[in-house]
């Protein structure tokens, strides 16, 4: 159907750029979909672990926000010891690395004319700590990173380019944190348009997704007292709606395995004391997922086999039903008292006629 009103320039390419023309650069079958969720981050840790003892390995890995920070490092080194390495950064991390603190800080600092009320400087020396590589497309496994491009709107799919900075754009979480400039444009966190990416998986022709949650689909709104929390369950209403909506519409032929974390999903942003427990709690979530996912297809399979004979048994039925059509139809017409034969051989025995 047309669209009237708005030119299709405005509409055309789905809100999305920044995708190259070679992308993607090698054939996707498995990708790994990392989602935002800022300090429950460390639950993908766990999921990670279970996906690499289970011998799963990406031809993608797709990240928004802390998603994007997991994403990089584990594209880095996709072995169970990248993941410890990962484990160790994450039980290193205090408040004070990712939302420094000056000597004089309180709420009214979000009322201050300025771009964000943290510095991204500590966070950034955190992901430059670890990070093996300086550019995406240098990434040992193919990295996709998601921002919000604040001059036009768009979510933008990025491929290439200086790694740090890409990564630094993804977790621009506005308000906490000023935007990112780019080149000529300006980034804030890719959450803001698309926390959870599938999207980019199935546009790279993946037909096997695996979706690492910082939360859960169905998780309710969190409660709120205060008009900032109000904001807040707002926006993780609008986060959820995207995600079931994007479940709602996969393709036949893609298999999507949703990791979620377990209880409770609402933490204080700056606590990161329960560490151990988000990747212990990822570790042992995702392992139940895939064992069941693998009984599935296992089933599948069974199933599958067992038609693939039924059909078979079917097909050779037909096949001999016809020859013998086709014989009794010769032998008819080779034989002048064929129709008196057949009449008879479709006659009772002791037939009196």
């Amino acid at each position: 159907m047309p669209v009237y009103g708005v030119p299709s320039s405005t509409y055309r390419d789905g809100g999305v750029g920044g995708v190259g023309a070679g992308w993607p650069r090698r054939a996707v079958h498995t990708a790994f979909v990392l989602s935002g969720g800022g300090n429950r981050g460390a639950v993908q840790v766990g999921m990670l672990r279970a996906l690499v003892e289970a011998g799963v390995e990406p031809d993608l890995l797709v990240g928004t926000s802390i998603g994007a920070i997991n994403g990089a490092a584990f594209a880095a080194l996709p072995t169970i010891e990248g993941v410890y390495l990962a484990a160790d950064v994450w039980r290193r991390i205090a408040a004070s690395d990712v939302f420094p603190r000056r000597r004089f800080h309180g709420t009214w600092r979000f009322l201050e004319r300025r771009p964000g009320v943290f510095s991204m400087d500590g966070l950034r020396s955190l992901v430059a700590g670890y990070l093996r590589f300086e550019r995406l497309e240098d990434a040992p496994v193919p990295l996709l990173l998601v921002a919000t491009r604040l001059d036009d709107g768009k979510e933008e799919w990025m491929t290439e380019g200086p790694a740090l900075d890409a990564i630094m754009a993804s977790a621009a979480l506005p308000g906490l944190y000023p935007a990112v400039d780019i080149g000529d444009r300006r980034y804030i966190d890719g959450g803001v348009l698309d926390n959870v990416a599938i999207s980019a998986a199935l546009a790279a022709g993946a037909e096997r997704v695996y979706v690492l949650l910082c939360g859960r689909v169905d998780a309710p709104p969190p409660a709120f007292t205060r008009p900032f929390e109000a904001m807040f369950s707002a926006f993780t209403l609008a986060l959820g709606a995207r995600v079931r909506r994007d479940l709602a519409a996969i393709p036949p032929g893609v298999d999507v395995i949703v990791m979620e974390q377990p209880g409770t999903v609402l933490f204080d942003p700056a606590d990161f004391s329960r560490t151990d427990e988000l990747i212990d709690q990822g570790y042992r979530s995702a392992r139940d997922v895939l064992t069941e996912y693998e009984r599935a297809k296992r089933y599948e399979v069974e199933v599958s086999d067992r038609d693939d004979r039924d059909g078979l048994g079917e097909r050779l039925r037909r096949v001999a039903s016809v020859r013998r059509q086709r014989s009794q139809a010769n032998l008819q017409s080779s034989s002048p008292a064929a129709p008196n034969a057949a009449r008879a051989e479709d006659e009772p025995s002791g037939s009196t006629e």
